[in-house]
């Protein structure tokens, strides 16, 4: 179903900037470095203020190789 999907992106994003910070964008790694913001809290932050074309370029960028992309 198209929720077990949603999931599992939403899951691999999570898991791939948990373990890339510096793949955040400056402005949350802000949050990490100079306000001590626990890394979940900001990266769920993050995530949960993509859209979802958003989410899904972004997980197309990070896991999709190029050659697969039509």
């Amino acid at each position: 179903s198209e929720e077990v999907k949603a999931y599992k992106l939403i899951t691999e994003l999570y898991e791939y900037y948990m373990n890339n910070i510096d793949a955040l964008p400056d402005n949350y790694k802000m949050f990490i470095e100079k306000m001590d913001e626990p890394l979940e809290r900001v990266v769920c932050d993050y995530i949960a203020g993509m859209s979802d074309q958003y989410s899904v370029a972004k997980f197309e960028e990070i896991f999709v190789p190029a050659s697969w992309k039509v």
